[in-house]
């Protein structure tokens, strides 16, 4: 037996990490039926001194267990010493590092610093924006140097250089988070990258989000571009060196002329300065840094997910369109950029227009910026003005959603273009990929590489809507996406920190906003939403704010975290109490309900309902009668999810309460929460579901959701699934459920035993279905099923959005047959279930445990039919395997092998 993956905060031997980690790891075995028997933890100090020691714990858990030693201290270097023994008697020993960030206000010696030079407030739209800052800083290292760490942050985005080099490979630090409470700093490594002698540091600066028009913080800020850093020498004798921004810094203008994240860059390489990182620099024209008073104590440290390049792609054609234009097709939609290597002449001015698809006639087609309104200033354009020099250029400071670029070079279409001048990059938050899926229909493989696409193109900082228009952290997107996500990659990192930050934009009154973080043109959004709904405080709605419960608990239900539960705790808790709230004291006009009903139903306020449902909105958003349509559904939606959230919410406090006894805010909130929600549930099935169990809307999302969650009164049951399975039918065996009801869909029907239909839906070509849009050509999931009109002209919505995407789930629990028994996948159920159609199908997870797979395949022999299957469990799990014939048998780890004939 061995202990591996032995992480903190999920992350191997971080640096910088707050000061409340928690541990995971391991164990691999050749023995069969192992199970983690016991462990001890122990962490200490770089001189020996224990920190903490659990002591032996008899228990399996070996993930998200918690620190709970001593204060740790800023800047400190901790080992972790593990020892586990299993049931076999077997132990073995690991041993991994970690090393704190700077914890406290008084870390910092360092000031933050600003150019002279005042900048002016940048608009929306290509070139519209002013130019990139460079900070530099000259300073001695001397012979013997054992360590370096560099503490960094900025006001927009930052790339950083140590003599000239990248001080690492990350994209947009210090990222996208509610910046006026919450700033990521970011920890370096740095001792390689110095030298005895004089030594440079550089930062070079872009506007970001912290300034972009289009995802400006909701604070005051003063258009200065800023940055703060604390670098730490040890020498092998114990002397310390401080290198701290202040006064003794330059400033100067980068040669990035403008830029934005949605409307585009533009560089001129004439404006670079030679060497401007090195201490050898002698050129441009550089100021003294002035000195800014702005705050320390929104200062967080980063741990780990940074954004970075994570796939490259080579043009796949240049294509020459009706009109004349030279488009390079990279054959993938994707968040990113390209790298462009064409030579050039001096002056001559190269731009690439990125666009996700063409139009009807092949033609360049910005559709983003044809939606109008939050598509202004998505120009998604970026320019590069030669200096004569070899090209060799990427753009710092911007980020686009495309397929296509149209390339002109001095505003017309060249005549001769090399694939090789031109790599599109994938850029994405880094995260550890834990599944794969493959099986012998490839259109259900490519939906599933389109769902992957959508994934990584929209978990870039935080987890967005789409990568071209919005770029924005909708809630909503994210409640019905979350669990599909963390199948796919680890993302625990990633929604921890947007949660956490969701709690910074939690209100008063318990409102978690739309959009988190809630920037740009979204708090006045939500005020002109809230003046139509007469409500108070952020504006929100069911299904989105929601999110504050449901990702949360989504993470726990993949990976057993109960961690992310307790820190999220009081913010959830805050939500349902305003959910609660909500449904006692509002109550809608001319309502008839009695009041022992009316006040557990959420149905007033604003709602976005199920949102993007095909039938309403097969020609696009209908923005004219929006209200009425958003109310079709919202009457069901708003009073359902907010039983969701509270149900939710209980269960939750019944697992702390077990985990931690000792807890009596756990232990009472159980039963109160509880008690409540089955209050709304009872108030849904009088006050919702009529008397002859009818619902107040015919949509396929009206029976979906009351099927799903277990609300409909024995006596309706057979009317609500002929319903169900009526809707269907009528709509010709496409789906017709929005973001909110699409990821219930197909199991509801398996749980009124339509399997079978089930499967139809999933095979459906024809819009609106999965497969239409992979039979459309998409290489992504699309915002909305109706992607092209019925004369093939492309729509305005987002062609690469992951909500939709959410059929994944199912996927995996039923083509692969593996499903959770219990949170976390300790547990397991593999059970495939065959439709006829497929002959072979292959899924590995890499659970918090290790790897379970299901491999299956059909095979004839002698004129029968036999079902194939390899599956394996890892340490620390048990499995109940089900086949095809009803025969089932119970595994510990290992590998095994079955046949069965069908």
């Amino acid at each position: 037996m061995e202990i591996t993956e032995v992480l903190v905060q999920s992350v191997d031997k971080p640096l910088g990490t707050g000061g409340h980690p928690y541990f995971s790891w391991k164990i691999i075995s050749e023995e069969k039926n192992t199970i983690q028997q016991n462990y001890r933890l122990t962490v200490t100090t770089q001189d020996g001194h224990v920190c903490m020691d659990t002591g032996v714990v008899s228990s399996r858990k070996n993930a998200y267990v918690p620190y709970s030693g001593e204060p740790l201290n800023s800047r400190n270097a901790y080992t972790v010493m593990l020892e586990v023994t299993d049931n076999h008697g077997e132990t073995a020993t690991a041993v991994s590092f970690f090393e704190t960030g700077l914890l406290h206000r008084e870390d910092w010696q360092s000031n933050w610093i600003i150019a002279e030079k005042k900048r002016k407030k940048a608009q929306p739209g290509f070139g519209k924006q002013f130019p990139s800052t460079l900070f530099r800083q000259s300073f001695p290292v001397k012979s013997g140097l054992k360590q370096a760490r560099l503490y960094a942050t900025a006001h927009g985005v930052y790339e950083l250089y140590i003599n000239g080099a990248p001080a690492d490979e990350r994209c947009f630090a210090p990222e996208h988070t509610v910046y006026g409470k919450y700033l990521c700093v970011q920890t370096y490594d740095v001792t390689k990258l110095l030298a005895t002698g004089s030594n440079a540091i550089g930062f070079h600066v872009g506007d970001g989000w912290y300034f972009s028009p289009n995802a400006k913080p909701n604070m005051k800020t003063d258009n200065q571009h800023a940055v703060l850093y604390q670098l730490e020498l040890l020498y092998e004798n114990g002397e310390r060196q401080l290198v701290s921004s202040g006064e003794d810094a330059q400033t100067s203008e980068g040669p990035v002329v403008s830029a934005d994240l949605y409307a585009g860059e533009l560089y001129d390489a004439a404006r670079e300065i030679r060497d401007w990182s090195n201490s050898t620099c002698r050129e441009g024209q550089w100021t003294p840094a002035k000195v800014k008073t702005y705050g320390y104590d929104n200062l967080v440290p980063q741990c780990g997910d940074r954004v970075i390049a994570v796939e490259r792609f080579p043009v796949k054609d240049v294509l020459r369109s009706p009109r004349g234009e030279c488009i390079l097709d990279f054959g993938q939609n994707l968040a990113g950029r390209v790298r462009i290597t064409m030579p050039l002449k001096e002056g001559q001015r190269l731009r690439l227009e990125h666009c996700e698809v063409l139009d009807r006639e092949g033609n360049y087609y910005n559709n983003i910026m044809s939606a109008g309104g939050v598509g202004k200033g998505c120009d998604q354009t970026d320019e590069y003005i030669s200096d004569g020099a070899d090209v060799s250029y990427e753009p710092h400071f911007t980020y686009h959603g495309f397929r296509y670029a149209r390339l002109t070079v001095d505003g017309k279409a060249p005549e001769t273009v090399d694939p090789a001048w031109f790599t599109a990059v994938l850029l994405s938050s880094e995260k550890k990929d834990v599944g794969s899926f493959f099986c012998s229909d490839e259109a259900l493989n490519r939906l599933y590489r389109n769902i992957r696409y959508s994934q990584a193109s929209n978990m870039l900082s935080i987890p967005t809507d789409c990568p071209q228009r919005e770029k924005a952290g909708w809630t909503g997107d994210m409640l019905v996406y979350a669990r599909t996500a963390m199948l796919n990659e680890d993302c625990t990192v990633l929604f921890s920190r947007w949660l956490e930050n969701m709690s910074k934009e939690q209100d008063r009154y318990g409102i978690v906003p739309m959009v988190v973080p809630e920037n740009g043109a979204y708090p006045m959004t939500g005020k002109l939403m809230n003046l139509m709904a007469g409500a108070k405080g952020k504006a929100t709605s069911s299904g989105w704010g929601d999110a504050a419960v449901i990702v949360p608990y989504s993470m726990y239900e993949v990976t057993g975290n109960t961690e992310v539960l307790k820190r999220q705790y009081y913010c959830m808790r805050r939500w349902c109490d305003y959910i609660i709230r909500q449904a006692k004291t509002e109550k809608p006009k001319d309502c008839k309900r009695p009041d022992e009903i009316e006040q557990y139903l959420w149905d007033t306020g604003y709602h976005y309902g199920e949102w993007l449902v095909p039938s309403q909105s097969k020609n696009g958003l209908d923005t004219k009668n929006l209200k009425k349509i958003m109310a079709e559904s919202s009457c069901y939606t708003a009073p359902i999810f907010g039983w969701y959230s509270v149900s939710t919410f209980a269960h939750i406090s019944r697992i702390l309460s077990e985990e931690d006894p000792t807890q009596a805010l756990y232990a009472t909130d159980a039963p109160k929460y509880a008690m409540i929600a089955d209050k709304m549930k009872e108030a849904i099935q009088k006050g919702v579901i009529g008397s002859d169990g009818s619902m107040p809307s015919t949509l396929m999302g009206a029976y979906v959701l009351p099927l799903y969650f277990d609300l409909v009164p024995e006596a309706h049951k057979k009317r609500f699934a002929d319903d169900l399975v009526r809707s269907i039918e009528t709509n010709d065996f496409c789906l017709d459920t929005g973001f909110l009801a699409t990821p219930f869909l197909l199991d509801a029907l398996c749980k009124i035993g339509q399997e079978d239909l089930a499967y139809r839906l999933l095979w459906q070509t024809k819009a609106p279905s999965w497969l239409s849009e992979v039979e459309a050509g998409g290489t992504t999931i699309w915002e909305n099923c109706f992607g092209y009109d019925e004369a093939g002209n492309p729509g305005t919505l987002s062609f690469n959005h992951y909500a939709f995407g959410s059929v994944a789930d199912w996927i995996y629990r039923n083509v692969n047959g593996i499903a959770p028994a219990e949170a976390g996948f300790g547990k397991v159920i593999i059970a495939p279930k065959l439709d006829g159609k497929l002959t072979s199908a292959s899924r590995t997870f890499d659970s918090v445990n290790g790897d379970i797979a299901s491999d299956w395949h059909i095979e004839e022999r002698n004129g029968a039919k036999y079902f194939c299957m390899q599956v394996k469990i890892p340490c620390n799990c048990e499995a109940t395997v089900i086949l095809p014939s009803g025969k089932t048998d119970s595994v510990g780890s290992g590998v095994y092998s079955y046949e069965d004939e069908i």
